[in-house]
């Protein structure tokens, strides 16, 4: 099943994929000028990442693309840098296996 964040309140699911996981995109741009709003993406951060009964990824891409500059590096979440190392393992897809979607998986 796929679903949104908002949806997910209240269900689990075996495994969770919660992607774009990349500074411009989550947190949304918006919330970066009230504390009140990024808080409420920290929340929906926590909301689906709890939604998980077993295994839980959570993707974030190398680069993105940016209406007004094009393809852009695209830096992690500041709620994935908020994580303990200790807590997930780090999984790297090679650039020999996918050259134009390098993404970065996190498994808690």
């Amino acid at each position: 099943m796929l679903s949104t964040i908002h949806q997910a309140k209240g269900l689990e699911w075996k495994a969770v994929f919660v992607i774009g996981l990349c500074e411009g995109q989550f947190p949304h741009p918006k919330a970066y000028a009230e504390s009140a709003e990024m808080e409420e993406e920290r929340r929906l951060f926590y909301v689906a990442a709890t939604r998980a009964e077993e295994f839980l990824y959570l993707i974030h891409p190398r680069t993105r693309y940016d209406y007004q500059q094009g393809t852009v590096i695209a830096r992690q979440s500041r709620f994935l840098e908020e994580l303990d190392p200790d807590d997930y393992e780090v999984w790297e897809v090679g650039s020999n296996s996918f050259p134009s979607n390098e993404e970065r998986t996190i498994e808690l």
